[in-house]
């Protein structure tokens, strides 16, 4: 990774938010009142479009005063369009926070932004100061934690070689050393490899700004290292020398394959260059080479809806054979071959939608599901997230219509021809979701909509943050819908019970004459001794308690077909969600859900329903008149078996429209995931400790400690990451130890106080501010 990659990435973080409980913000503010990043801001933006400057008015530099920039962030400007996916990022050169902040003795002409921090937020560091280029290098928290020298005349040094610093240097190259002002001066030194590239991606313009001596000295370089002449063989003369890699250009090659998000306007030149379709020749390296190979890849897939479900697979595998090396040539990262990726998850639901999960009984097809059968869902979910233009979507709802539609039906199919023999497993084994529920510390964590294969999505986005996970399974409720579902796999599902008069699937409180409602979950939690913790709290550790976060049925509702593009933001919320949990204390996490649901690329096929014969009828399921028959699969409502519910037979739906729907029977939806996570604090050595008392004098931290021996204390922004250091290890000696932060910077900042087993096993932990 290179310097820059990690300054957007920090950039980007700044960004995040909940959207269980806050709206996005308006804007990000960047301030830096030295205008120490100033010189490169161009180049960032190249990186990050959504930036804007303030500054005298050039729309076409992105540049302008805060009226404009005012305009920018409502998106009232046809001239500058900022996705409404991307949240703008505004830098202040010359301004800083507290400039904002002191609104009273705010210039006039920078008041119209000061309340942009109440609807935005600020990128800056822990304790609110400005992000400097000295700071961004060496915090370790959020920052690269390198090791740069404090002198003036490294610090001057560093501001000069600002650009190679960021542009040509990867991280692990400054690791590991003490740098001083040498090694930024050397930094100065320009490297051929990157000039070429630098002027191949704009040729005018680079030439225009080089003219006179440094463009002289540039061909001479061309000519001496790379055998080329820029003024006779142009630039297009230097993207076929690119294109063929021989020579002096393998490592102008590499270069450009290490670094091609730096160059975005190259591509635009090699598509110029015909392709050699020599086979000895390296296709990897012609743009166009792919382009030709894509257009021809969907091609072959608009064919496969001609085909059978059989042929369709087999002619799938075939292509992915062809098509599956350019995933890995730099093209495939450069989003120039979105069908080649989607043909990944294609292969793999063409290779297990050859067979459907089978079983003598809706058990055992259940657990041949859980055992390899989600990853067909999954895969149908991936490939639609792959592709974003309209045409490609619909070549790839085209193949899925022919290859994995039908396998969605025939297993369901099945799945409701045992069910109609073999009764419902669930009937027995829904609440097994809760059972064994009254755990000291253990938080139950609702996330509704949270179908098997995205389970598996979490689980190793879970373990990615060091969680020790265990998936395993559970009936949903019938219907499978919300309002009956999430009552069963609730810690009170024994206080609730149902009535011939309740409508919409809703239950009754046993107790009372009233429906189930939130307010009564809330309600009768607190009386059972459970903690309701809303999505701004985080409750006591010590308890027991119910949480919920990520709403994934609700966006299935709303994007329909879309939500595949919305899951992977939704879990991230949700990690972050239990990261928090798990921080305040919480040792474990037991995630559960109500229903799955079907996703479906050519629409739920709609069978027909009378409306006269029904109490309420929902996509998937309808709730019977007394005494209507009905020529399908009928069921028990789970909260009273008197109650007759209608089935939609395999994944069709009564009402006609939908891509995403659940309330009926299928494995999707009734096989539903149970997550149990315990925390890092929770997986105890033999050792043990506990921290005493904790006292700051300055920047050193005054430990006391009860332990066995060999314990250490710590300083950490990540109490489980120990790459998340911010002072070194010392040992517990006589009940303390002194822990001392060097980087002045961390002051305020927010931290954990950590000990530690020789295997680095956390022993207990204690959040602290430095220096406070």
């Amino acid at each position: 990774m290179l310097v820059i990659d990690s300054l957007v990435n920090a950039i980007k973080e700044a960004k995040k938010y909940n959207s269980n409980t806050q709206i996005a913000p308006a804007a990000v503010l960047w301030t830096d009142k030295d205008r120490q990043w100033e010189a490169v801001i161009n180049k960032i933006q190249v990186l990050l479009p959504e930036l804007v400057v303030l500054g005298a008015y050039a729309p076409e530099k992105l540049t302008g005063p805060v009226i404009w920039l005012k305009c920018v962030i409502a998106r009232t400007l046809p001239e500058v369009h900022i996705p409404e996916d991307l949240i703008p990022i505004i830098y202040l050169p010359g301004i800083s926070r507290t400039d904002l902040r002191a609104i009273e003795s705010c210039p006039l002409w920078l008041q119209g932004l000061a309340e942009l921090q109440y609807r935005g937020v600020f990128w800056s560091q822990a304790n609110g100061r400005d992000w400097t280029v000295n700071a961004f290098l060496t915090t370790k928290s959020s920052g690269l934690g390198l090791d740069v020298a404090k002198d003036e005349s490294t610090q001057n040094a560093l501001l000069r070689a600002l650009e190679p610093l960021l542009f040509d240097k990867k991280i692990e190259q400054l690791t590991g050393s003490h740098l001083e002002s040498n090694d930024f001066n050397q930094m100065l030194m320009s490297t051929p490899d990157k000039d070429l590239l630098t002027w191949m991606n704009d040729p005018q313009a680079i030439r225009e700004l080089w003219k006179g001596n440094q463009w002289d000295a540039f061909v001479e370089l061309c000519i001496k290292e790379f055998n080329f002449n820029p003024d006779k063989e142009g630039d297009l003369g230097a993207a076929e020398a690119l294109c063929k890699n021989k020579a002096a250009w393998i490592g102008v090659w590499q270069r450009f394959i290490e670094t091609y998000h730096l160059y975005p306007k190259l591509p635009a030149l090699l598509t110029k260059v015909s392709v050699h379709y020599d086979i000895f020749a390296d296709q990897s390296t012609y743009l166009q080479y792919t382009l030709d190979e894509e257009k021809s890849l969907e091609n072959s897939l608009a064919k496969l809806s001609d085909l059978s479900p059989t042929a369709a697979r087999q002619a799938v595998l075939s292509l992915e054979l062809i098509h599956a090396e350019r995933r890995s040539w730099v093209w495939g990262k450069m989003s120039y071959a979105p069908l080649a990726k989607a043909l990944e998850h294609l292969a793999i639901i063409a290779e297990l939608s050859a067979t459907i999960p089978g079983g003598l009984t809706p058990q055992e097809m259940g657990e041949r599901y859980q055992a390899n059968y989600w990853q067909v869902d999954q895969a149908c979910l991936d490939a639609l997230k792959t592709v974003t233009l309209n045409k490609h979507q619909e070549v790839i709802k085209s193949v899925l219509s022919v290859i994995y539609t039908p396998w969605l039906t025939q297993a369901n199919q099945a799945f409701q021809s045992l069910i109609a023999t073999k009764g419902y497993p669930g009937t027995q084994q829904v609440n097994e979701a809760v059972a064994e529920y009254a755990i000291t510390g253990e938080c139950i964590f609702f996330i509704d909509g949270l179908r098997f294969d995205i389970a598996h999505t979490l689980l190793d986005k879970l373990k990615a943050r060091y969680f020790e996970v265990e998936l395993s399974a559970n009936w949903s409720a019938l219907p499978t819908v919300t309002s009956t579902a999430k009552a069963a796999v609730t810690p009170i599902h024994d206080l609730i019970t149902g009535r011939t008069t309740d409508v919409d699937f809703q239950p009754s409180l046993k107790t009372e004459d009233k429906a189930y409602s939130q307010y009564s979950l809330k309600k009768l939690l607190n009386e059972q001794g459970w903690q309701y913790i809303a999505s701004d709290e985080t409750g006591d550790s010590s308890g027991k308690a119910w949480t919920e976060c990520g709403d994934i049925d609700k966006e299935g509702h709303a994007k329909q077909l879309k939500l595949a593009q919305r899951i992977e933001p939704l879990l991230d919320e949700i990690v972050e969600r239990i990261v928090e949990l798990e921080s305040v204390g919480w040792q474990h996490i037991r995630v559960v859900t109500d229903h799955g649901w079907l996703l479906v690329p050519d629409e739920l096929p709609k069978v027909s329903l009378p409306k006269s014969a029904t109490e309420t009828r929902w996509g998937r399921c309808a709730q019977l008149k007394e005494s209507v028959s009905f020529d399908g699969l009928v069921v028990a409502w789970h909260w009273n078996p008197a109650v007759s519910i209608a089935m939609a037979p395999a994944i069709s739906s009564f009402i006609a429209g939908r891509h995403y729907e659940h309330g009926g029977l299928s494995l999707q939806e009734c096989v539903t995931p149970v997550l149990n996570i315990r925390s890092q604090v929770s997986l105890l050595s033999q050792a043990s400790a506990t921290i005493k008392s904790k006292k700051w004098i300055g920047l050193v931290c005054k430990v006391q400690a009860v332990s066995d021996d060999k314990v250490y204390a710590v300083l950490r922004t990540k109490p489980a990451d120990e790459n998340s250091n911010i002072c070194p290890m010392k040992p517990i000696i006589g009940g303390g130890c002194s822990l001392i932060v060097e980087d002045d910077d961390l002051e305020g900042s927010s931290v954990v106080l950590v000990l530690v087993d020789e295997a680095g096993q956390l022993l207990a932990k204690q959040a602290t501010i430095v220096g406070e």
